[in-house]
């Protein structure tokens, strides 16, 4: 098997889901057969936004011949991964470099985990949700908008209200009587907007 691990990994971190790794060559008389390619172990140590350890699945990635460099696609955005690199020959793998310690940026949230109207009244309607099960990044706020729909489907004028990020429920007052609204809620990190869950209610 090879004898020698790559030399000089270095990460270049393109995105929140995104990383590019390059390392110097090996010495081919270190190889001590075919040069088959290069070998990339990457792992998620630890989401950023959770403290929660899971299972780590190590994920490889393999580059052909002599390439010194590869992309990393599908990380998780606001995550601390690990990696190191391998040469490979017809024999198997060389020893690991040293592995390198790399975050990923933020990204934008996904969508509320759920959105529930409770306790209409004439005039009032109280809201539930729950936090994105992905948040990606720090929560700065959530994001409503609701307006009226009558009886012919017409959407009345839209209301828009930013609600602290800690916040978990929050009673709407001085709706019209009797009137059908439908409501887009979504979550934000510093990135941006995420995806909206919507629901309809009737005070």
């Amino acid at each position: 098997v090879p004898m020698v691990a790559p030399g000089n990994v270095q990460v270049h971190v393109i995105n929140s889901t995104l990383a590019k790794v390059h390392w110097d060559p090996v010495p081919l008389k270190s190889v001590r057969g075919h040069l088959q390619g290069y070998k990339v172990y990457y792992w998620k140590v630890q989401s950023l936004s959770r403290r929660s350890r899971r299972h780590v699945e190590k994920k490889i990635l393999t580059f052909r011949g002599n390439k010194t460099f590869g992309m990393l696609p599908g990380l998780e955005p606001y995550s601390s991964y690990k990696l190191n690199v391998r040469v490979v020959n017809g024999k198997g793998e060389g020893p690991a470099s040293p592995d390198k310690v790399f975050k990923t940026p933020e990204g934008v949230p996904s969508s509320p985990s759920f959105l529930k109207i409770t306790n209409p009244t004439l005039d009032s309607l109280t809201l539930e949700w729950g936090s994105p099960t992905h948040p990606n990044g720090v929560l700065t706020s959530y994001t409503l908008k609701f307006q009226p729909i009558n009886n012919t489907h017409e959407l009345g004028p839209l209301v828009e209200i930013r609600i602290p990020a800690n916040e978990s429920s929050l009673i709407l007052k001085n709706l019209n009587y009797s009137t059908r609204y439908k409501f887009y809620f979504n979550a934000q990190t510093s990135v941006g907007s995420g995806s909206q869950i919507t629901e309809e209610a009737v005070t």
